[in-house]
């Protein structure tokens, strides 16, 4: 089966759902969407989460959270948002791409972002010349296995 149709495992549901419920409440008034990568197992886990969290927001597709996009691009396109945004994506991108954004010199090694863990990251300044995907800084950040 192509990647792109893998779908979660039952243990992958299981530690969304639990991972929305023991987290307590994730701020989701400051978002408009679940945004996620078109990939099977991405659309899941946002449907889980939106389910978990009784939220009504809507699912919507961002380009640029696929597991083979550029990381760079997709950072660009977020340090330019004047929202903020609930991402749905894949490993080693989104270690990568929060790397980016903190602007961490050892890149995604310096994040211990795993499978079903949550990572919630504010823009503080608009990008520059010098800091093209702007200033971000980390607000918060639940491991899956903090949530049981």
């Amino acid at each position: 089966m192509p990647d792109t149709l893998r779908d979660l495992t039952a243990h992958g549901q299981s530690q969304v759902v639990q991972l929305a419920k023991g987290a307590g409440r994730i701020p989701l008034e400051e978002v408009d969407a679940i945004e996620h990568s078109p990939l099977v197992r991405a659309v899941r886990t946002a449907q889980l989460l939106r389910l978990a969290t009784k939220s009504s927001l809507p699912l919507k597709v961002l380009g640029g959270l696929e597991p083979e996009h550029d990381p760079r691009k997709t950072a660009g396109l977020l340090g330019k948002a004047r929202r903020s945004r609930l991402l749905v994506g894949h490993n080693p991108h989104l270690a990568t791409l929060a790397a980016l954004l903190l602007s961490l010199p050892d890149g995604a090694a310096a994040i211990r972002f795993r499978k079903a863990g949550l990572l919630a990251l504010e823009r503080t300044a608009k990008p520059t010349r010098f800091r093209p995907y702007g200033t971000w800084a980390l607000l918060w950040m639940i491991p899956p296995d903090l949530a049981k």
